[in-house]
């Protein structure tokens, strides 16, 4: 890569991942796609056009890369190009011409309420990271949480008095999620514990490893695989499985998509909407099992 195209790829960087806040996750992934563009195409300067897209994205759609890993590429491109026209490194945003391809929906995995219970009763209490994990799994269905949100989520944000836990979600928005009971007592007993793990006072998030340091989300998703397996019906489960079921079974029970939209922390209401036809596809369930016409 040329000295100019790393130095417009570290300032984009920089603008992604302090400037609107997004995810490592994300600022990772859009470095490592245009960082894949420049080493096909040559620049991320003068081979940035419509022409040159066109055909590196004909090319990966060739070696057998999936629609929605070519619509998360157009997502990429796009952003990058407006990028470049706002800071004045382009007066033309090459990428308007592309459009994504159509990706068929597909509805996330959820757990039914008594799989749940199965995954939760799987950790050893007697330990204290058993109750750890216990409490981790708890927060993920009783609030929804994102895995992230769960490992960065703070001591002093939990409310136990007030059954409730702020979260610093995507984008750096910031909302307060109410948990339920039953969930708030696993993290009462936990934060009795805490100390156990968290040798250094400047410890501040409410979950720590057995040496005392922050967790990340792979330590939650290694924590939810431990629990699933113990937990054969659950099978597959990860931790947005859990968020997935908390969202669902909200809606089930009839709660409001604007309220499931505010609890999981979406930005819009068109991706909470998906979890309506998960409510919708079991309504169909239960007419074709109940319904005397339903299985003719």
């Amino acid at each position: 890569m040329q000295k100019d195209d790393r130095l417009i790829l570290e300032s984009f960087r920089d603008e992604l991942l302090w400037g609107r806040g997004l995810s490592t996750l994300t600022v990772k992934a859009y470095v490592s796609q245009l960082n894949d563009f420049c080493l096909v195409t040559g620049s991320l300067g003068s081979d940035f056009n419509i022409t040159t897209l066109r055909e590196y994205l004909m090319k990966r759609a060739l070696g057998g890369l999936s629609p929605r890993s070519i619509s998360r590429m157009i997502s990429c491109f796009h952003t990058f190009s407006k990028w470049l026209v706002e800071t004045g490194r382009s007066e033309i945003d090459h990428s308007q011409l592309l459009q994504p391809p159509k990706v068929p929906v597909s509805l996330p995995g959820f757990l039914g309420i008594s799989e749940v219970k199965s995954v939760l009763g799987a950790f050893d209490l007697s330990t204290t990271k058993g109750l750890r994990d216990r409490a981790i799994v708890e927060l993920l269905y009783g609030a929804g949480l994102r895995a992230a949100e769960a490992a960065s989520l703070l001591q002093v944000d939990t409310n136990i008095i007030g059954n409730s836990v702020k979260v610093m979600g995507k984008g750096r928005r910031e909302r307060i999620v109410p948990i339920p009971v039953g969930t708030t007592k696993y993290l009462a007993e936990w934060i009795k514990k805490r100390p156990e793990f968290a040798f250094d006072a400047g410890s501040v998030t409410l979950f720590v490893s057995v040496r005392g340091r922050k967790l990340d989300p792979r330590d939650i998703r290694r924590i939810v695989s431990a629990g699933v397996a113990g937990a054969a019906r659950a099978a597959g489960a990860t931790p947005h499985t859990f968020r997935h079921s908390f969202a669902t079974h909200l809606l089930n029970k009839g709660a409001d998509i604007r309220t499931v939209q505010e609890l999981l922390g979406h930005a819009g209401i068109g991706t909470t909407q998906i979890y309506t036809h998960l409510s919708t596809e079991k309504l169909k369930g239960v007419y074709m099992q109940s319904h005397p016409r339903g299985k003719k």
